[in-house]
């Protein structure tokens, strides 16, 4: 198989790849530096921190610092004005209903913003790899719609992936428990993440994996949990400092950042203290929280899922006990409450068998294997989560394809005229369950032209929808008694154009090489802060077998590396670094010989 497709979960909280090779799927790079990084950004000067470079930003540096930008992905203004009150970074209405976020005297939008880590994660992998790759598959919610698809498509592009197939995640989680290998049953996949929670009903038959309901909540994760505790840290702070100012962006990166910490101290203990440092405000508040008092307030949060949990399995037409099997998804099922609320729900122990932040990715790397030909027997059959459709007379929505029918999809509609000689008909298409189209989303329209002038009701005009393997629509239309057509592949009325997206790539592919002189700069300075640490935790030995000459010469030139560390010249930093590997060369032997010599005499006392 020459071909490498590799698997990427863009995730709100943390963003990894995966790949399939001979030892079988797993996260790509080793145990110690895996091809994962926090969905974090922050921008400095002229070029992007990501991951743990932008983590210490987040607090010094709140207003050019953005996270959990997937939770913008694909949506308009209106639609995240509760989103935005809670974020400390600067969102902005552009034109044709995007969303950009403001960093500086720059703006970008969510789509630009999320290629970053997708870049980040494409040149991670390509390093562990040590070969260039470009097409992935990529994971979204199962409840995303069609724009937010798009967003995540255009996202890859910008990128530079040619992302060959879009995967549910709780599918692609489905994938890596090899669930496909059971003759039959229904399985539940209960995917709570940092932004988005999502279950499917997947019901297995041989070789045939189908989803058969989906339901979900693209507002609803771990970012929600944290919001809870912040609540409560405001409150208490309020209680002891009533007139505390806690809304400057820098106090709610604080909060937020020490809430996300509480969480994980909670999924390990029964109680934690905490400590919000304010030393603007000379503020440093101590508290200890139990995890019973967590529970309590996850309580209407964990309610919601479980209501989407009935919604779907009524979908299904199904009871808790068909359900065979649970499957855990999502670094926020590792909150106890969130496991054993799980567990009573479906009245069983759910399966954790593989990492929750890892399944998604590893499944998504299975399903890229199988694109690029290698050998895996199963039929893989995804669903649309929303129905489709278009606007019909008295602002009615007029279902076309109904939710959770099995992808690829196509289905047609005929329609006709409610107005004498009319000679173009405009389509409006939608995305929803409700019946009026103002209750639904709005994907985009275009005009059927040059009908010729008919009566009223004389006009058959066929509305096709076909929706692809990927979940991404195109739209046709065709009036059967003249032969007038018109068909348009749906670029939602909040998404880029393909000229953006152009656009985007040109400034891009500018400024490849500068990008890449500033990756390389950043790698060689991790490489030295890795070689002085190395020569640090040594030095006893190179005291007993250097010379005191070869030991100054080593000093003399940490110091040349760590002056040029601060030059944004890659390669002179190289150069330097190389030549203090040669010099502590006898010391790596000496430090190396002895740590073999301790392990054998260990094994032989």
């Amino acid at each position: 198989m020459s071909e490498t497709i590799i698997g990427i979960d863009l995730g709100t909280t943390n963003s990894l790849a995966a790949l399939v090779n001979e030892d079988g799927p797993e996260i790509i790079g080793p145990p110690e530096d895996p091809c994962m990084i926090p969905s974090l950004l922050s921008r400095n000067g002229s070029r992007w921190l990501v991951g743990e470079e932008a983590r210490e930003h987040l607090i010094a540096s709140p207003a050019n610092s953005v996270y959990s930008v997937k939770r913008l992905m694909g949506r308009g203004f209106e639609e995240l004005e509760e989103e935005i009150r809670e974020l400390p970074y600067q969102v902005e209405e552009a034109q044709r209903k995007l969303v950009k976020i403001r960093i500086g005297e720059e703006s970008f939008t969510p789509q630009e913003l999320s290629s970053v880590i997708l870049s980040r994660i494409k040149q991670k992998a390509e390093t562990h790899l040590e070969k260039p790759f470009e097409k992935a598959v990529i994971t979204v919610p199962a409840y995303f719609d069609d724009a937010q698809r798009q967003a995540t498509r255009d996202a890859g592009k910008i990128a530079g992936l040619d992302v060959v197939r879009i995967i549910n995640e709780p599918t692609a989680a489905a994938i890596a428990y090899g669930l496909d290998e059971k003759k039959q049953g229904y399985v539940a996949v209960y995917d709570l993440g940092g932004g988005t929670f999502d279950i499917s009903i997947l019901e297995l038959k041989g070789k045939l994996f189908k989803v058969v309901a989906t339901h979900g909540d693209t507002r609803l994760g771990g970012d929600d949990i944290d919001r809870v505790l912040v609540n409560l840290f405001q409150k208490s702070l309020l209680e002891q400092y009533p007139d505390l100012d806690l809304e400057d962006p820098s106090c709610r990166q604080v909060l937020r950042k020490t809430a996300e910490e509480v969480k994980i101290a909670l999924s390990s203990s029964i109680e934690t203290e905490y400590t919000l440092e304010l030393p603007d405000k000379g503020i440093s508040h101590k508290r200890i929280l139990t995890a019973e008092e967590l529970n309590l307030l996850l309580e209407p949060l964990l309610k919601r899922t479980f209501e989407s949990c009935s919604k779907a399995l009524s979908d299904a037409g199904l009871k808790k006990s068909d359900i065979e099997e649970v499957v855990l998804v999502g670094g926020s099922t590792l909150v106890p409450a969130v496991r054993k609320g799980v567990e009573a729900f479906f009245g069983r122990a759910p399966h954790v068998a593989i990492d929750p932040y890892k399944v998604v990715a590893i499944g998504a790397a299975i399903q890229g294997h199988l694109l690029a030909g290698g050998r895996r027997d199963f039929l893989l059959l995804d669903v649309v989560p929303l129905a489709l459709g278009i606007e019909t007379l008295g602002g009615t929505f007029s279902k076309v394809i109904t939710a959770n029918t099995s992808l690829p999809a196509e289905e047609s509609e005929v329609f006709t005229t409610h107005v004498d000689q009319q000679t173009s008909i405009e389509i409006n298409i939608y995305q929803g369950e409700r019946e009026l189209v103002q209750d639904c989303r709005s994907l985009g329209q275009f005009k059927l032209r040059g009908i010729p002038p008919m009566k009223a009701g004389f006009p058959l005009v066929e509305v096709s929808f076909k929706v692809d393997s990927n979940g991404l629509l195109t739209v046709s239309a065709f009036e059967k008694r003249s032969g007038t057509e018109a068909q348009i592949e749906v670029i939602p009325s909040h998404g880029l154009t393909q000229m953006e997206i152009d656009a985007i790539m040109e400034a891009s592919f500018e400024h490849a090489v500068d990008d890449f002189n500033r990756r390389q700069l950043i790698e060689f300075q991790q490489s030295a802060e890795r070689v002085f640490k190395g020569i640090e935790l040594n030095w006893k030995v190179a005291e007993e077998v250097l010379s005191e000459n070869q030991r100054l010469s080593i000093r003399k030139q940490m110091d040349v590396v760590k002056q040029t560390m601060t030059t944004d010249d890659a390669q002179i930093l190289k150069a330097e670094l190389d030549n203090l590997g040669d010099l502590t060369r006898p010391l790596a032997d000496s430090a190396m010989g002895r740590a073999v010599l301790e392990e054998l005499q260990q094994q032989n006392p």
